[in-house]
């Protein structure tokens, strides 16, 4: 057997086999054999049909099962004596099968590229300096406030506002004509919510409890019924009570609703400063993180399949599909569709290819690995951050061989851009100043 290998591109590579012409003709009377056994033709008994019968009968599948066998026996032979290590399945090119003659085929596959580090230490790079705004901590409160917050009926004469919960009927017409799902009763709606056509609720303030009244909207360009969207409409509306929201005063009674471990207000604040100042070093040193890999694929940019491109983003829309789901969302509401999401998000999933062979190539070259202790520690904070019994979580790593490897790369992966950190020309700056 004869084997040669073309270099199409840097990750991508074309192998040429010719398989001599007795191999050939050894399968294809295998393959024929086989077939006879099982072969069912009018006249005659299995495994009695005459060959000449079979081959006219059953060539297409002699060919099929041949071509696998010959694929098979030499494409995998040729993996291993080449080191290739490919990242897709072969596309196979090749000639027709003819018992007596040589048989010719090609296959094309894309290989993880040979990573070249050219510059990884010292690479420039902006940090956003840690400053908390200064509404953050009252925001929080108030967002606290509104959770603990009482609805009670509305002083008479009360006019509407943001915030306030009307109680209300309703009716729907275009030119004069009331539509389908148009009207309810006694609906109850949070002035301020955005759950009615724009323009609705803002017209609701003002009305009070027996008011009636008539909102003119047009519904959006992308409303769901085709026989609505774009177009104006009015509503006739009816109030017939508002309740208000009673928020509870801030002082210490209201910070020990919060937990034994705060006796006053001020230690209810302290602990949002601290947990918002928390939030934003993970932002910031997100955000750095991400930074570094711009630097660090700029400086070392690479070809990369489109075989790893897809696997990629296939795992980040299950990702966004699960995330949107837990809040009880999909991509449909959000307007977007599966093909739409990989269309988008395709550039974004190759830098993070790019960037998880770069890292890997400088984690390779600095001997940096996780240790048994750091992956003990990794798992122990898994623990935590899910709630759960820390001996199970262990068993779950130890008894888990892929959980345990896709742990460790992370821990290498985290390592290695720690690494690129502590070596690069960090200045930080206001955030007005990052662009």
């Amino acid at each position: 057997m004869q084997i040669s290998v073309e270099s199409v591109n840097s990750i991508k590579k074309k192998l040429n086999f010719e398989i001599p012409a007795d191999k050939v003709s050894a399968e294809i009377d295998k393959a024929y054999a086989e077939i006879r056994k099982h072969a069912a033709i009018k006249g005659f008994r299995k495994g009695k049909v005459p060959m000449g019968l079979i081959e006219k009968h059953y060539g297409e599948k002699m060919a099929d099962d041949v071509l696998k066998n010959l694929v098979n026996d030499s494409y995998f032979t040729a993996i291993n004596e080449k080191g290739l290590n490919p990242v897709s399945y072969p596309k196979i090119e090749s000639d027709l099968l003819k018992k007596g003659e040589s048989f010719k085929y090609s296959a094309t596959i894309e290989v993880f590229p040979e990573v070249e580090l050219k510059q990884y230490e010292g690479l420039e790079l902006v940090k956003e300096q840690l400053a908390l705004e200064e509404g953050v901590v009252p925001a929080r409160l108030k967002e606290m406030q509104e959770r603990l917050a009482q609805l009670a009926p509305a002083p008479e004469g009360h006019a509407a506002q943001m915030g306030d919960y009307v109680i209300f009927d309703f009716k729907g017409s275009m030119d004069g004509v009331y539509f389908e799902g148009g009207s309810a009763e006694d609906f109850e709606l949070e002035l301020g919510s955005g759950r009615f056509i724009p323009g609705f609720e803002e017209q609701m303030v003002g009305m009070t409890a027996g008011s009636t009244g008539t909102v003119t909207v047009t519904f959006p360009e992308s409303y769901g019924n085709a026989d609505l969207a774009g177009k104006p409409a009015n509503f006739e509306v009816a109030v017939k009570e508002i309740k208000a929201k009673d928020l509870p005063e801030l002082n210490d009674d209201f910070a020990k609703e919060f937990g034994e471990e705060f006796e006053t207000l001020d230690q209810l604040k302290a602990k949002l400063a601290e947990i918002a100042q928390g939030q934003e070093e993970q932002r910031i040193k997100a955000e750095l993180r991400d930074r570094l890999m711009k630097a660090l694929i700029e400086k070392n940019d690479l070809e990369v399949p489109e075989a790893l491109v897809d696997r990629q983003v296939n795992m980040m829309l299950e990702s966004t599909k699960q995330r949107l789901a837990s809040q009880r969302l999909s991509l449909e509401i959000m307007g977007m569709t599966e093909e739409g999401y990989k269309s988008q998000f395709r550039d974004v999933a190759r830098d993070q290819v790019k960037g998880s062979l770069l890292l890997d190539a400088v984690a390779e070259k600095e001997s940096i690995e996780a240790t048994e202790e750091e992956v003990a520690a990794a798992v122990a904070d898994i623990a935590v951050q899910t709630r759960q019994d820390l001996e199970k979580v262990a068993q779950l790593y130890q008894t888990n061989e892929r959980a345990k490897d896709s742990l460790m790369a992370q821990i290498r992966e985290d390592k290695a851009v720690q690494f690129l950190l502590d070596r690069a020309q960090v200045t930080e700056v206001p955030k007005s100043e990052i662009k």
